[in-house]
């Protein structure tokens, strides 16, 4: 019988048992042996024995049946020591009906029949020894022995008899149990597939209704896209949470471990959460500067597990708030990251905490219905707990709150502060935010202790006041840096708070629906209110100057890099405001691609990112427009509060460093660096703005006159689209001679389309011409590896016609282009074969049309300089 092995061991205490009963009957045999004077020499084997069989156990030398052989064959021969006295005979079956009864909880027959045999033999033994010695065998002795070895007989088989029912048993269990796993296994199974399924049309629900929410004008109708958009990222996120819960279930967590800053976990979670953050609740994060910067672990299911602790804490709590508190203990192997999530709600009573691991479980009390969910966000935080080496415990007090904390196990990369600021000694900062409006006592201790905590972490000086005439007060006696200004202490005295402006950077901290007034200069913190964001502002450039005019990119094609969608939605929105056309990848990979197939201006990039982060992203990238001679500056986007982050970021080869969330001061000044001054124009507040032309406005009022110049090296540039994307018939003068452009248009070359790509005048002139004179070499190359069939040569051709047309207005031939560009890197010879005759001949009325038009000579007879273009992605 295998069961108390293979199902939990129904009999684990039995060997213990067995050696206790060995170990008593040992002391009682050797206590009899000098009581009645047996062979003295027994005893010192007998207590060998007994330390055998102790040591065996203790230090599990052996198995578990090996073990158990040895201490059955070793009680068996004191048996028969002991039953070899004549005075023992009739004292043996008692004794071994006990031995039987212990080893029956072994659920091993064969001990039972080895006890029989044990006995029999004994017995046999005795009553030779007794015919020996002339023993007279009268009717009682004989009734006696025959009566022992009947109930010998029955001991037996009473044993085996329960040993076959619970064996009967243990086998219908261990069908029942085989039975609901394979079901359980089955769900799951079941479970993961759906939920993998829907991942794709909630994806593209998502994704068509933000893009339909961006275009559509009826305030009514967004609002109600706006909810779709809501309940679909509901759905996905328990979606995600059916599948992570599929795996705890069928034990198929695996730890992904990489490198991640607790700053960009945070920042990430805050955006995540910020929406679903009730108006009359607190969320307050506390993380302890000495956590070290850059963490070695499983980031992904540490922000699973932040995100359920805290959406948890918000859904059962109606008034107060939730506090987390982020510290770390230093150990040998790294450090312990220490996380307690507190909250003000309902609590929990002791038989719920009991209850809180189970499946589908809520606190379901009556006592609040805000709470929704699958009822799976504990066992998904527990799965995920176990699964890094760490432990959760849970205090719980009914109306009160409850208290998680959770203690993980993180290797350090770098041990360094995970945030400080620059110029410490300098400065000066004073908090006007009211703590005392809340009033739960909870939620001041939490931004008190939060208040403190920063400071001391960070260094420097803050000092508190909690009305206007306090801070008055205040501004007299000390040289303030940075005001930290609730929204409700902002609007009742704005006037006097926008004028400190000049003097120090006002930051107001306000909730997401908070807008600053029209013309108003201070800056907007989101809440939650806590260190991380803090410390970008304080290393950014906090002068900020009064300008009336504001900067403007237009046309300057931007792709964002980040794994979050909502951070990717912020950044696209902020940067829209600048006027550039923004393109967003949710990944790396994605990116690296898309600057393959597309040219960009300017990326900014998110460093921590799953798969391939934001410094190898940038380095591939780097590597493959260097093969195209493409050179566009990567500027790092990050959450990073490190005051050493900016030259980190720079070391690694990165143009520029801006840290989330976005500061408008720092991102002017980091663009004013990075970007050619030619894509950036400073434009009135309530100007429409057009484009540029090398770096001069050109708006909506001047565009139906536009027009440029190019004489004697001094560019003089005013086009750009007219309201029909007409061009006008106006002369541009190359040098000594006046051209009009308007005949290009004849050509299919659409100036405004190259206008837009090349954003200067002179520089487009220059790329006309220089696409004119490389004409007979372009299409000499293209033809000659046409007839050779060198597919690949011929693709890397037609991919830089792709470009430089684009790039000149001409779309229709870079469309061709790229067909058979694709043709060719898919080796499909038939397509190339059929369409090839059709695009040289397009290409050579194009090249010739602009050489006709701009008067292009022969480069054997002009020897000027050709601006390199390479071509796009």
């Amino acid at each position: 019988m295998d069961h108390q092995n293979t199902e939990g061991d129904v009999f684990r205490s039995s060997p213990l048992m067995i050696l206790i009963t060995y170990t008593v009957l040992g002391v009682a045999l050797i206590a009899e042996t000098i009581l009645m004077s047996w062979e003295l020499w027994a005893i010192p084997i007998i207590v060998a024995s007994i330390i055998i069989c102790w040591g065996l156990h203790i230090t599990q030398f052996m198995s578990h049946k090996v073990r158990l052989y040895i201490s059955t064959m070793l009680m068996m021969v004191c048996y028969f020591f002991y039953g070899i006295h004549i005075t023992s005979t009739y004292d043996m079956p008692l004794l071994m009906m006990l031995i039987i009864m212990i080893f029956t909880t072994t659920g091993e027959v064969w001990l039972v029949t080895a006890c029989q045999i044990t006995y029999y033999f004994t017995l046999v033994y005795d009553i030779i020894a007794m015919i020996s010695m002339d023993t007279e065998w009268d009717s009682l002795l004989i009734s006696r022995t025959a009566l022992h070895v009947v109930l010998m007989f029955m001991c037996g088989w009473l044993a085996r008899i329960i040993i076959k029912k619970w064996d009967a048993v243990f086998h219908r269990s261990d069908n029942k149990i085989k039975e609901l796993n394979d079901s359980t296994k089955r769900m799951n199974s079941f479970m993961a597939n759906l939920s993998h399924e829907l991942r794709t049309p909630i994806n593209a629900i998502l994704g068509i209704t933000s893009v339909m929410v961006e275009k559509e004008n009826s305030e009514e109708l967004k609002a109600d896209m706006h909810e779709v958009v809501v309940a679909g990222r509901r759905m996905a996120e328990q979606v995600g949470d059916i599948l992570d819960y599929s795996e705890i279930e069928m034990n198929q967590l695996v730890v992904n471990k990489g490198s991640y800053m607790i700053a960009s976990i945070l920042n990430d979670l805050v955006v995540e959460l910020r929406p679903i953050i009730p108006d009359n609740l607190e969320l307050v994060i506390d993380v302890d500067a000495e956590v070290p910067a850059v963490l070695k672990g499983d980031s992904g299911k540490l922000h699973k597990i932040l995100y359920h602790l805290i959406s948890n804490g918000l859904k059962y709590t109606k008034d107060g708030g939730v506090l987390v508190h982020i510290t770390s203990i230093k150990q040998k192997y790294g450090v312990n990251l220490c996380i307690d999530v507190s909250d003000t709600g309902i609590g929990m009573s002791k038989d719920e905490l009991d209850r809180l691991y189970s499946r589908f479980y809520q606190a379901e009390s009556g006592r609040i219905v805000r709470s929704g969910g699958l009822g799976i966000s504990m066992v998904i935080v527990s799965g995920f707990v176990r699964s890094l080496g760490g432990f959760i415990t849970i205090d719980s007090i009914p109306e009160k709150g409850t208290v998680v904390r959770i203690s993980i196990p993180q290797e350090v990369e770098d041990d360094g502060r995970c945030m400080s600021v620059n110029n410490k000694e300098v400065l000066n900062l004073a908090g006007f935010l009211n703590i005392g409006k809340f009033s739960n006592p909870n939620v001041r201790e939490y931004y008190n202790s939060m208040i403190l905590n920063l400071v001391r972490g960070l260094r420097v000086t803050m000092h508190r006041v909690d009305n206007i005439s306090d801070l008055k007060k205040l501004l007299q006696k000390v040289p303030i840096t940075h005001l930290f200004v609730a929204d409700e202490e902002y609007v009742k005295n704005f006037d006097y708070i926008e004028s400190l402006n000049g003097e120090l950077k006002v930051v107001v901290v306000a909730k997401e629906s908070f807008k600053l007034p029209k013309g108003a200069k201070a800056h907007i913190l989101l809440k939650p209110f806590y260190c991380i964001p803090i410390a970008s502002i304080l290393n950014s450039d906090h002068t900020k100057k009064d300008e009336e005019k504001r900067m403007y990119c237009k046309g300057v094609r931007a792709l964002v890099v980040d794994d979050e969608p909502m951070n990717l939605n912020v950044a696209k929105g902020i940067f829209k405001r600048y006027g550039m056309e923004v393109s967003t990848a949710d990944s790396g990979a994605e990116a690296v691609k898309m600057c393959k197939e597309q040219t960009y201006d300017i990326v900014f990039m998110d460093h921590m990112m799953p798969g391939m982060d934001g410094v190898e992203t940038m380095k591939r990238i780097r590597y493959d427009a260097g093969k195209h001679h493409r050179d566009f500056p990567i500027v790092a986007l990050t959450a990073n509060a490190l005051s050493t982050a900016r030259e980190m970021f720079i070391a690694e080869g990165f143009d520029g460093f801006i840290s989330k969330p976005i500061e408008l001061a720092e991102l002017e000044r980091v663009l004013r660096h990075v970007l050619s001054k030619t894509l950036i124009t400073y434009v009135d507040e309530n100007e429409d703005v057009l484009g540029t032309i090398n770096g001069k406005l050109i708006s909506e009022n001047e565009a139906d006159d536009a027009w440029f110049v190019c004489q004697n090296g001094d560019t003089n540039t005013e086009n750009t689209s007219t309201p029909n994307d007409t061009v006008s018939d106006t002369p541009i003068e190359d040098l000594d001679d006046s051209i009009s452009l308007a005949p290009l248009a004849d050509y299919g070359i659409d100036i405004n389309l190259g206008l837009k790509y090349c954003q200067d005048g002179e520089i487009y002139m220059s790329l006309l011409e220089q696409y004119a004179q490389e004409f007979d070499e372009k299409l000499e190359g293209m033809e000659d590896f046409y007839k050779k069939k060198d597919l690949e040569n011929y693709t890397i051709l037609v991919h830089a016609l792709k470009s430089t047309s684009l790039m000149i207005g001409d779309k229709s031939l870079s469309e061709e282009a790229k067909a058979l560009e694709l043709a060719g890197k898919n080796r499909d010879l038939e397509f190339i074969e059929k369409n090839h005759r059709a695009m040289t001949e397009h290409y050579t009325r194009t090249a010739q049309g602009i050489a006709k038009v701009l008067k292009v000579k022969d480069t054997d007879e002009d020897d000027f300089e050709i601006l390199e273009f390479p071509p796009e992605g």
